[in-house]
């Protein structure tokens, strides 16, 4: 992704001070994905759409690693598919379990 200059956001760098660590992030897990918008480390897209449109065009990001600097290509039914599987990784037993919530303030 392009740098956001005005963030001042350099990832795990901050914790670890290794400089191979700059720019690099966390990867949350997939489970319930639909709900934790915004997404990627700035907050940038609002769904899960623009997540995979973002990625089926990528252009080279110098950035990622090789593995991950080329674009998806994935049709539009594909990206329609791609989106409707992340929606099956939702537990919603999960969701509204009361163990789980928030603590109350």
């Amino acid at each position: 992704m392009p740098i956001d200059t005005t963030l001042n956001d350099y990832g795990r760098f901050k914790i670890t001070t290794k400089p191979e660590d700059n720019l690099r992030f966390k990867v949350p897990t997939l489970r319930n994905s639909q709900f934790t918008f915004p997404y990627m480390h700035d907050g940038r897209f609002r769904t899960l759409t623009e997540v995979v449109k973002h990625y089926n065009t990528l252009s080279h990001d110098k950035n990622l690693p090789k593995q991950l600097a080329r674009p998806m290509n994935l049709s539009d039914n594909d990206r329609v598919d791609l989106v409707a599987f992340l929606h099956t990784l939702t537990d919603k037993d999960f969701l509204s379990n009361k163990r789980f919530s928030a603590p109350r303030q």
